[in-house]
């Protein structure tokens, strides 16, 4: 069972978040921190902080966040247990502390995922590549190629310009191109669109769904577990 379970976090891949996602899961995020005393919620979220933090490329903040906070959690749980004497409220200063720790880590993690994804080649892509626009692009360019290509078999074939031969040849050059047009737009818009991760990344999958759906789980644990 942990095997599999190993294997299936593996597979995850953060490049297929959806960045609208990714925004609002920072405000489920913060406002489940704000909302949120039970020490339990707290853990989930390192949890979900952690798990994030595995499949980013490791940076010196991020390493050294993930390395302290799980250490300042265990120091909070074991205050906790100790009554001391002091003339204001520890436990909620230190409470705070996790929390500012907590959301500067997810959202440093949030902002890297963003990164990953490659906004900016998503942004400098354009989409030139629809039917319309194919066929003006190439439209002449294959029609001159027909020209020179029906030109070079006229001389090849001494065939003579005043005959019905050459009439007809003449009066499909212009079907001819349509077709040849059509045949290259089709295989080349497929072939794009085939190969374009722009599409794919933004679509709403099971792993956007599950990504959603674990924040909103735990904004409702929040007021459950006051």
């Amino acid at each position: 069972m942990f095997e599999r379970m190993k294997k299936i976090n593996q597979k995850i891949n953060l490049d297929d978040l959806n960045i609208i996602v990714l925004i609002v899961s920072i405000f489920l995020y913060i406002v489940s921190l704000l909302f949120s005393k039970n020490i339990l919620i707290i853990i989930f979220l390192f949890l979900l902080n952690f798990e994030l933090f595995i499949h980013l490329k490791r940076n010196k903040y991020l390493t050294f966040l993930n390395a302290i906070l799980p250490i300042i959690i265990i120091a909070y749980l074991l205050l906790s247990y100790l009554d001391l004497n002091l003339p204001f409220d520890y436990l909620m200063i230190y409470r705070i502390i996790i929390k500012t720790l907590l959301i500067i880590d997810y959202v440093i993690l949030i902002i890297n995922i963003i990164k990953k994804r490659n906004i900016k080649y998503v942004r400098g892509s354009k989409r030139n590549h629809t039917f319309n626009e194919l066929r003006k692009r190439m439209i002449k360019k294959v029609h001159q190629d027909n020209l020179n290509y029906i030109d070079d078999y006229i001389i090849d074939n001494d065939i003579d310009k005043k005959s019905d031969y050459y009439k007809v040849i003449s009066k499909n050059i212009k079907l001819k191109t349509i077709e040849d047009v059509e045949e290259y737009v089709v295989l080349n818009y497929l072939r794009f669109y085939k190969n374009k991760k722009y599409n794919h990344r933004n679509i709403f999958d099971k792993l956007n769904l599950a990504f959603l759906g674990i924040h909103v789980i735990i904004l409702m644990l929040v007021f459950l577990l006051r």
